[in-house]
């Protein structure tokens, strides 16, 4: 579609002035959906209204004060176009369907289901369980082990309070005096954040919250003060490895733990030595040649810390697949009985899955796209991802 020229000429410079990290996933969003709102005015030529309020749509909330000071400065005057910017939740997921249908993923995995606990977190976080990217996994852990967790992932909309906040208010959490609710707060102070997320245990109620920061380098998190001493015992690990730029963490208030993700660029560009080097590397034992293939197609890498250990507990690569039909559904039965069986809020077929390395051997995860959304959220986060890492 053509622009017109002095439009071109301004999105430009609005791409110049985006954070580094994230501009190749917000440049070519920011293309795509000014050119929709031409398509929809009916327009010939893409024109400012058209640039601004598709900028204001397509940017999370945590960059828009930086971006309304950036159209200041080049002298665009944004509050003529503001009547026109559509600013809601993406997703439109029935509350009642998600229950019934999380109730039914717990049945066909063999996991007890809390009613009372699951609803508790729903209306605590309603909007967004109701308008947000959603997902639900399982792992292939003993049955008495095995968990099944519901997410919801959100930068579009604003958090007020934050999730941890809100958990705290509510009595989802209760603030029992372990570090892992220092280190929560010093991560959102320490750190700018894009958005949130809330896993819900389908056993027990809130479990995880997610804080994604804007992609950056990984030192700050070696000086975080209530941070697992186990973190800051890897730097040297992630230097080796080139995990220099991590996205987002998970607090797991049930296990009392904590991730860190790194988003990789798509196409992978690991190599079977890089993937084999990342698990050794830790003591751990690797898997056949077959599984380690796969993990060379991982669009995230996560380590998972505790305050109780000295050493990383596990190391997972998650792969994202468009179909099911590139699930090595082979490698273990309820992987194929969960994406046979999964219901659904969409005619999407989309997938995650990953295996999670640890001292006592390897498991898998076996994820949906339970409203079709998350996959391609989780494709955007790749966009400014690491190229790969090394050996």
């Amino acid at each position: 579609m053509k622009w017109q020229p002095d439009v071109k000429v301004l999105y430009d410079k609005v791409v110049v002035n985006m954070p580094e990290m994230v501009r190749p996933v917000i440049a070519p969003e920011l293309l795509q959906n000014a050119e929709k709102k031409c398509k929809e005015r009916r327009g010939k030529l893409v024109a400012e209204v058209d640039l601004i309020v598709a900028l204001f749509e397509i940017t999370p909330t945590a960059f828009q004060p930086v971006m309304i000071e950036d159209l200041k400065t080049l002298k665009v005057d944004y509050n003529r176009y503001l009547a026109k910017v559509k600013s809601d939740f993406k997703c439109t997921n029935d509350l009642e369907q998600m229950v019934k249908d999380f109730a039914k993923l717990c049945d066909i995995v063999g996991v007890k289901f809390d009613e009372n606990a699951t609803r508790n977190v729903f209306n605590v976080y309603k909007e967004f369980f109701i308008g947000a990217p959603v997902s639900i996994r399982t792992t292939t852990k003993p049955v008495e082990r095995r968990d099944v967790a519901l997410r919801y992932v959100e930068f579009f909309m604003p958090h007020n309070p934050d999730p941890y906040t809100k958990a705290i208010n509510e009595g989802l959490i209760e603030n029992d005096d372990h570090p892992i609710h220092e280190m929560i707060k010093e991560a959102m102070d320490t750190f700018q954040m894009m958005g949130y997320g809330v896993d819900v245990d389908a056993s027990t109620g809130l479990s995880k919250i997610w804080p994604f920061v804007v992609p950056g380098i990984i030192e700050p998190i070696f000086s975080m003060k209530s941070a697992p001493e186990s973190m800051r015992k890897y730097k040297d690990y992630f230097f080796k490895h080139g995990l220099t730029a991590f996205s987002l963490f998970a607090f797991d208030f049930l296990h009392k733990t904590v991730n860190i993700y790194f988003m990789l660029k798509q196409p992978p560009k690991a190599t079977y030595n890089n993937c084999v080097t990342l698990v050794e590397d830790l003591d751990f034992e690797i898997a056949s040649k077959e599984i380690m293939e796969g993990c060379m197609k991982a669009a995230h890498i996560y380590y998972t810390f505790s305050w109780d250990s000295e050493k990383i507990e596990r190391l997972c690569f998650g792969m994202s697949c468009d179909s099911p039909q590139e699930v090595p559904v082979h490698f273990h039965p309820l992987m194929k009985k969960f994406l046979d069986e999964t219901p659904l809020q969409s005619d999407s077929r989309k997938a995650i899955w990953g295996v999670s390395f640890t001292s006592n051997g390897l498991y898998y995860k076996i994820e949906n796209d339970y409203n079709g959304a998350m996959v391609d959220f989780l494709g955007m986060g790749c966009k400014a991802g690491l190229e790969a890492y090394k050996s």
